[in-house]
C-alpha cells in the first residue's frame, strides 16, 4: 500500500504533528487513509480534517483545507475541534484557545474556523455523511492496513 506523510501545522507555519499514513482511497467526500486508530478523511473542500477511530470516536480538526502535495500533505489547525463520544455525546472544543489565538489570524481564517466549527457540530451530531454510515467502511479498511511505526517529532 502507498504511503504518504501528514502534517498537522500550527498557524505560523511550524509543524505541530506529523505521521506517515496509509492511503485506503477516495470517496465524494475526499481521501481515506489508514492511521494508527482508525481513518483519517482528508476532504476535498470542507475547512476541517476528521479522524473516525475504531472504537467509534469521531474528532473534527477545523483547518484551513488541506494542501495536498507530494511527498507531504499538510493543514493548517485553527484550534477549534469536535468530538463524538462512543455513547454520542457531541463536544465542542478548544474555544479557549482559539478566542486567545485567533486576533494574530487572518480575518478569513477566522471566520472559516466559526462557520466550520458550527457547522461540524451539526453535522457530527446528526451523523450526517461523512460523520455516519459513509466513513463505517473506511474504518474497516482501516483496520486491516498495515501501519510504519510512529514517527516522533521533536517538541
Amino acid at each position: 500500500m502507498t504511503q504518504v506523510v501528514v502534517e498537522k501545522r500550527k498557524p505560523c507555519g511550524a509543524v505541530r504533528t506529523r505521521w506517515t499514513a496509509v492511503v485506503l482511497g477516495s470517496d465524494e467526500w475526499g481521501d481515506w487513509f489508514a492511521v494508527p486508530d482508525g481513518a483519517l478523511l482528508l476532504p476535498v473542500a470542507d475547512p476541517w480534517v476528521a479522524w473516525f477511530r475504531h472504537d467509534g470516536r469521531v474528532r473534527v480538526d477545523v483547518a484551513t483545507g488541506v494542501v495536498a502535495a507530494a511527498p507531504v500533505s499538510w493543514f493548517v489547525d485553527l484550534d477549534l475541534d469536535v468530538e463524538r463520544d462512543t455513547d454520542g455525546t457531541v463536544h465542542a472544543l478548544d474555544l479557549a484557545d482559539f478566542v486567545q489565538r485567533s486576533p494574530s489570524y487572518p480575518r478569513a481564517w477566522v471566520d472559516l474556523a466559526r462557520a466550520a466549527w458550527q457547522e461540524a457540530q451539526d453535522d457530527v451530531a446528526t451523523r450526517a455523511e461523512p460523520f455516519g454510515a459513509a466513513s463505517d467502511l473506511w474504518v474497516r479498511r482501516a483496520a486491516r492496513a498495515v501501519l510504519p511505526a510512529p514517527e516522533a517529532i521533536p517538541a
